[in-house]
């Protein structure tokens, strides 16, 4: 697998800009944070090296254990040198060896892995969009080809930022526990302030939400079902048909039409406040979608958030709503170009860690702009030096070949 430094850059990666590896931070250094799993005794790679090879062949597209190998066996002597393989003894450097590669995986701190991962693209989406007020979605994953018989499958919780897809913090879930009491340990790292977190009703739960605003100084836009039956029955029983239509938006695709119309209503002052903590303002979203050859379908959801009207308008406001599922765009990028629910990595650690790597890769590629991850990912699997400088490493090609 030869680097050609004057190869012709792909249309699809031209959209990403000139990469250049001085204008990324280098991945290398958030890694050193995670600690080696291994003794000392008998190490010849660096762990560093090791996950350095596994995030550049995500980079490329590799969707296993096995294509991680694939893509280090490829790799030329340059490719290897700067992603910090050392030589032999014999003056030639060989790459990870499956096995190699696979034992690192399954004994790796996957949390403190998912903390330098998150912290890298915080860097990355900040250095994308500087000065801008993120806007974060929790929401949980299950890793369906995990589960055994002896062990059921795993589960984790994120917080992706809108817009540009980008994983900030990822935890592990067990099978059998709520997804709400690890809402503040997956938080509790980032910094908050000013930021707006938008969660669905199962996380709409009043210490949580006390919680992020309080101590976190952080704004929500928080959804309500009748599982909250008195801020539900509050919201319900507002004066809704008083208060005009403040937005509208409508959309076709994927076999449907939608509209959406969208009534704000502050609440501070009405019935002393709403049995929600920090809610100012009321929302009231009406959906109607049209399917091809279905009956009309409208479904109204109701919303609070800490933002007043002076701090977001009604448009805003339903984009934070709406842009909620960007998580689970990106939960379909990683099923359909990372193959993730048909994986079958089970032991140890690995399924979560290559959980963290796809999340590194679809980061990455997003924080540049790219539109379509597996393009992307299949022009640089061909020219896989340009995996480099989207981690932040510089590439210099050994034409010596050691």
């Amino acid at each position: 697998m030869s680097a050609v430094s004057s190869s012709p850059i792909p249309a699809v990666l031209a959209k990403l800009g000139p990469l250049n590896p001085d204008d990324v931070a280098d991945l290398r250094f958030f890694l050193e944070a995670v600690p080696d799993p291994r003794s000392r005794r008998g190490r010849w790679y660096s762990l560093a090296s090791i996950l350095l090879v596994c995030a550049a062949a995500a980079v490329s597209g590799a969707r296993t254990i096995d294509e991680l190998a694939e893509w280090s066996a490829r790799a030329d002597a340059g490719l290897l040198a700067a992603l910090d393989v050392r030589r032999h003894l014999l003056h030639w450097r060989h790459a990870p060896s499956r096995s190699a590669i696979g034992r690192v995986l399954e004994r790796l701190d996957a949390d403190a892995l998912d903390a330098a991962v998150g912290a890298w693209l915080a860097h990355r989406h900040t250095a994308a969009a500087p000065g801008r007020r993120r806007v974060i979605a929790v929401d949980g994953k299950a890793l369906r080809g995990s589960a055994r018989l002896s062990r059921p499958r795993r589960h984790l919780l994120s917080a992706v930022t809108h817009g540009r897809p980008v994983t900030l913090a990822q935890a592990e879930v067990g099978s059998k526990t709520n997804e709400t009491r690890h809402f503040q340990p997956l938080l509790a790292p980032l910094d908050l302030d000013a930021d707006v977190v938008t969660f669905d009703a199962l996380h709409s739960v009043k210490a949580n939400v006390a919680w992020l605003v309080e101590t976190k100084k952080a704004h929500y836009v928080a959804v309500i079902k009748p599982n909250q039956p008195t801020a539900w029955a509050q919201l319900d029983g507002l004066d809704w048909h008083a208060v005009a239509i403040q937005h509208t938006a409508s959309n076709k695709g994927h076999g449907r039409r939608e509209s959406r119309s969208v009534k704000t209503l502050a609440i501070a002052d009405n019935l002393d406040g709403i049995a929600f903590p920090h809610a100012k303002l009321a929302l009231r979203v009406h959906r109607r979608r049209k399917a091809t050859g279905r009956k009309e379908t409208r479904e109204t959801v109701y919303a609070v958030t800490s933002l007043d009207a002076h701090q977001a308008k009604p448009a805003e406001l339903a984009s934070h709503l709406r842009g909620h599922w960007i998580v689970e765009a990106q939960h379909h990028i990683r099923d359909r170009t990372f193959a993730e629910d048909a994986s079958t990595v089970h032991a140890g650690n690995a399924p979560r860690v290559m959980a963290a790597l796809r999340n590194l890769a679809i980061g990455a590629l997003k924080a540049l702009g790219a539109t379509n991850i597996a393009k992307t990912t299949r022009a640089i699997r061909d020219q896989p030096e340009r995996a480099l400088p989207i981690l932040g490493i510089t590439y210099k090609p050994d034409l010596n070949g050691t």
